[in-house]
């Protein structure tokens, strides 16, 4: 049981910081991202022990485990992980519109720095030509 009540407190947190990471987003604040990401890489490493433990308990109780796993914790916990997967939901087409935007940007930064170099590397010559019999 203290298992799954650990689990389901780093899935509220995960949540919070899911919908901290939505907001990141919404604001185009990618620094507050990736400390979200680091967060929350943390979280999804405790989870997964967390998830193992669970399995092997299963595997050695069989069904002893099975009123511990009908319990209002692992209701909750099932609850959190959905939620987290909808807020992910809501934050990837997100990530996906400011990841196109910013590849547009670095388009238009490249053809601008090309044509700048062009201009740079044509500008050895003088702009306007002379006729040297007037």
């Amino acid at each position: 049981m203290e298992i799954l009540a650990a689990q389901c407190a780093d899935l509220e947190a995960l949540l919070a910081l899911a919908r901290r990471e939505t907001d990141a987003a919404e604001g185009r604040d990618f620094e507050e991202m990736m400390r979200v990401a680091r967060e929350r890489a943390t979280l999804g490493e405790r989870l997964e022990v967390y998830h193992r433990q669970v399995a092997e308990m299963r595997l050695r109780m069989g069904s002893g485990i099975e009123p511990a796993l009908r319990s209002e914790v692992a209701t909750r916990t099932a609850m959190l992980a959905v939620e987290v997967q909808a807020q992910d939901a809501r934050t990837r087409p997100l990530l996906m519109a400011a990841r196109h935007e910013k590849a547009h940007e670095i388009s238009d930064l490249n053809t601008a720095r090309r044509g700048v170099s062009a201009y740079l590397r044509d500008g050895r010559f003088p702009a306007v030509a002379c006729n040297q019999m007037a």
